[in-house]
């Protein structure tokens, strides 16, 4: 009984040497891995007082960091790299033949969509605004703001804002789910408005882009 009862302890003793604590912050460490990708994404309108067909493409590159803690997808360091807007003005939207516009305004607004909890933010003396707009996703949501305006007859009007990235505040996290089938991407849409004139005739619309990434 007695040697039974030592062996025990021992064991108990050695078990309890072997079980370290790890401080949370060490327990909830990720190793972050650095990422970028690539986005493009085309939609049309067609303006019957215009008779025209304007085709609206927004390009560019995301680039994020991506860490697993503790049952969450985490990304942080967002980045819109290189935003373009592009235009390009037809006869009409399918199989259509180029036409022209005489004066072209363009904008481009973006935010983070999957969540709505990501601010966007701007480099100083950079070309970018920050301003409230209705969203699909998000309702009213402050955006990084883009807008240009070509006072000139042409057929394809291009923003580039080459050097000039948008970037968002904070970490986006989405938990992890073993059993449900779960989308495990971060999204920013890209709203953009086009007002386009022929002559002394204009007419706007706006559209959303969205675009989901992982790593």
């Amino acid at each position: 009984m007695f040697k039974k009862t030592s062996v025990s302890a021992a064991l108990a003793g050695l078990a309890a040497g072997l079980f370290v604590v790890l401080p949370a912050s060490e327990a909830n460490a990720a190793t972050w891995t650095t990422h970028t990708k690539k986005y493009a994404q085309t939609k049309s309108f067609y303006s019957k007082p215009l008779k025209r067909c304007v085709r609206a493409t927004l390009s560019g590159k995301v680039t994020f960091k991506y860490g697993y803690i503790v049952g969450r997808h985490t990304y942080k360091d967002i980045k819109v790299i290189e935003p373009k807007m592009a235009t390009k003005v037809l006869t009409k939207c399918s199989g259509g033949k180029a036409a022209t516009t005489t004066k072209m305004e363009m904008t481009q607004r973006w935010y983070e969509s999957r969540k709505c909890e990501m601010e966007v933010g701007v480099s100083a003396g950079a070309p970018w605004s920050i301003s409230v707009t209705p969203t699909v996703e998000c309702g009213s949501r402050k955006a990084g703001t883009r807008k240009s305006v070509y006072s000139n007859k042409n057929k394809t009007y291009t923003q580039s804002n080459t050097g000039r990235p948008l970037y968002f505040k904070g970490k986006l996290e989405i938990r992890h789910s073993p059993t449900a089938k779960y989308d495990r991407r971060f999204c920013m849409s890209g709203r953009t408005t086009v007002q386009a004139y022929v002559k002394n005739n204009s007419d706007a619309w706006s559209q959303t882009m969205k675009f989901c990434f992982k790593k």
